[in-house]
Formats: C-alpha cells, sequence, structure tokens
C-alpha cells in the first residue's frame, strides 16, 4: 500500500515512524526488528514484518541519508528560562526528539528570546535568517513580531512550524500543543463547578512595558467567554503582578483582598501560579478556590501543600519532541504532515491524583 505525497500526488517512501504508528509500537521497537538484535516478542516481530510489507518500507532509504553525511539544521525559537520553568521542559523535547532522530544527521541550533522584550525576538530572528536553517520552530509570544518573521521565512523558502501555541492564517508546515481556547474554558469550569461565584479574580503577569507580549491571549479569551456565558451577572477583577518582584506581588494581593474580602475565586492562566504561593500560604482562607496551568515543578508543590486546588496541564514536553520529529520529517522527506494540526490532551491534577501523572 504506498504512500502518495500529499504536495504533488506522486509516490513517496514509507518511514520507519510509518511502521511504527501502524504497529503501535516505539520507533526503537521496529529498528531492533529490522537490524535483529535485543529483546522483541515474536507476535510483535510478526507485526513489524507484516507492516513493512505492507507499507513497502525500505530500511536502505534511512541509510542512504545517514550514508549522505548530510546535516539537517533546524532552529528552535523560544524564550529563555531558568531551572524550573516552562520553557525549561520544552528545551528538554526539543533535545529528546533530536536524539531520537539520529538517523537523519540532525542539528539544533537554539534562539533564546527575552520574554519582555520584542528588540530580543527581532535580533534571534535575523541571527536564524542569517544562518539559513532547513527549518524553524517557534512560538509566540509577540504577535506583530511573529507574523512578520513568518513571512519573511516564506520569502527565504524556509519551512516553520509551531510549538505551545500558534497564528492561524500563517503557512506553517506542523503545530503541537494544547488547544488554548478550550483550555482556558476547562479552568473556567474547575474554578466554579459547584460555586456561583458573584465576582472573581484574574491575575496577570507584567510583562512588556509595551504589552506586545501577550502569550496566553487565546486561553483567557476563552476563559473570559466561560464565565460570560455561565455567569452573566459575575465580576471578573484582574491584577497584574510582577513575576521578579515578590514583595510586589504579596502587596498587590494583600490589598486586593484587604478591598475585596469575598473574592473567593482566583485564577492564574499562565504557567506561574507558584509567584502567589507565599501569599496564600502566609493567608490562608478554607474557601478559596484557586486553579493554575502546568505541571512544571513549582506549580506541583503549591498544588501538594493544597494551597492550589487544580492544576490544567498536559505532557509538556511531548509538545516540543512530537513537533521536532514530525516537522523534521517533513522537511527532510518533502512531504506533507498527516495532520496539520496537533492538540495534546488535556490533563487535571489534583494532589490526590499527582503522584501518579
Amino acid at each position: 500500500m504506498a504512500k502518495t505525497n500529499k504536495i504533488n500526488n506522486t509516490p513517496i517512501q514509507a518511514t520507519i515512524f510509518d511502521v511504527a504508528r501502524m504497529c503501535n509500537v516505539s520507533r526503537g521497537t521496529v529498528d531492533r526488528v529490522i537490524h535483529n538484535r535485543g529483546r522483541v516478542s515474536q507476535d510483535t516481530v510478526d507485526k513489524v514484518k507484516r507492516a513493512i510489507e505492507i507499507l513497502g518500507y525500505s530500511p536502505n532509504l534511512n541509510a542512504s541519508i545517514l550514508a549522505s553525511k548530510k546535516t539537517y539544521t533546524f532552529a528552535c525559537l523560544i524564550p529563555g528560562f531558568e531551572h524550573g520553568e516552562y520553557w525549561e521542559k520544552i528545551h528538554e523535547g526539543f533535545i529528546a526528539g533530536a536524539n531520537s532522530l539520529y538517523n537523519y544527521n540532525i542539528e539544533v541550533d537554539f534562539h533564546f528570546y527575552d520574554q519582555t522584550n520584542p528588540e530580543s525576538y527581532i535580533r534571534c530572528t535575523d541571527d536564524i535568517l542569517a544562518s539559513r536553517p532547513h527549518g524553524v520552530i517557534m512560538n509566540t509570544t509577540f504577535k506583530e513580531e511573529t507574523i512578520r518573521f513568518a513571512g519573511m521565512l516564506d520569502e527565504a523558502g524556509i519551512p516553520f512550524a509551531f510549538v505551545d501555541d500558534k497564528f492561524d492564517g500563517l503557512n506553517y508546515t506542523v503545530y503541537y500543543g494544547m488547544d488554548p481556547y478550550k483550555s482556558g474554558r476547562l479552568g473556567a469550569f474547575l474554578l466554579t463547578n459547584h460555586f456561583n461565584p458573584d465576582e472573581l479574580l484574574l491575575v496577570r503577569l507584567i510583562r512588556d512595558t509595551n504589552h506586545k507580549a501577550d502569550p496566553n491571549a487565546k486561553r483567557r479569551q476563552g476563559f473570559l467567554d466561560y464565565i460570560s456565558m455561565k455567569f452573566p451577572e459575575c465580576r471578573i477583577h484582574t491584577v497584574f503582578i510582577n513575576p521578579t518582584d515578590p514583595q510586589q506581588i504579596y502587596v498587590t494581593l494583600k490589598d486586593f483582598f484587604a478591598n475585596n474580602p469575598d473574592v473567593k475565586h482566583l485564577i492564574m492562566i499562565n504557567s506561574r501560579i507558584f509567584l502567589i504561593d507565599e501569599y496564600l500560604r502566609e493567608n490562608p482562607d478554607t474557601k478559596r478556590v484557586v486553579v493554575g496551568f502546568d505541571d512544571i515543578e513549582p506549580n506541583l508543590a503549591s498544588l501538594r501543600s493544597g494551597h492550589i486546588e487544580f492544576l490544567v496541564t498536559r505532557h509538556i514536553s511531548s509538545q516540543s519532541r512530537l513537533a521536532l520529529t514530525t516537522f523534521a520529517e517533513c522537511v527532510i522527506r518533502g512531504v506533507k504532515p498527516q495532520k496539520r494540526d496537533n492538540f495534546l490532551h488535556m490533563d487535571i491534577l489534583h494532589r490526590l491524583n499527582m503522584d501518579d501523572y
């Protein structure tokens, strides 16, 4: 059953990933069957060999890529990070993806920008264009700058992909991430499921002074739309905190709750709910419900302590690992992905189930 190139409708070679997907096994298992090494059950061996026959897979194609000694460079444009932060897991996913594609001679060229500084982003994009990689994977912190960069990549004939979030209407090859709008609605549901709040608090981050950085706009819109639909009379308060100033965070929350003691529902739609943990710890309220996003270690510590009730998350590093492996295969072989927009399933963590995640 030959595959057809979706770009020009010509026959193309099946890949080791196609065989693995058909058999519901890992790429490594297929490799062990092909080379007759390692321990693999006979049932799996038979299944893999049958899939190879059906798909017409030829290991010699991968061998020729390896033998050519051609190096494929993929630029990964993401925010800089500190240890334990969200983007560290995205970084780890890219590295894992590159390691799994050792037979493709892949190099990953990381470009880290400051989330508070659009000029830092532009400098990175200029560096990427000058290096002319085979492909680019990026996120969407700065809308105007990202759209501009995407257009320049198109002009240069360099394909690109999105991870974590995307902008529709652009010529990207593939996307991996959570559906941000739906995740915002899910967060709103968890915050209000057992209550009918008259008012609630949305805590946002102070990012750049020109307010260009708004990576959670779609998630925030999903949250606001859900509240507007379900609780049209509910008043939504908003406060902004400085992620680099713990004292400002504490004072901002202290002043807000001093003036609004009846507000019991609180949400942060970014990955840094841990920033308010000190205030929550020192000002306990058994009636308070707090919802955050993403299972990074500081957030998990807050969840475990009971200071927050729920985390909406997904396997963070899987986004970048899958984005790189799928994108690289598309670029190297000149094919389109089986699915362009790949939304990872959303998971709900509570202190009662977090240890099994």
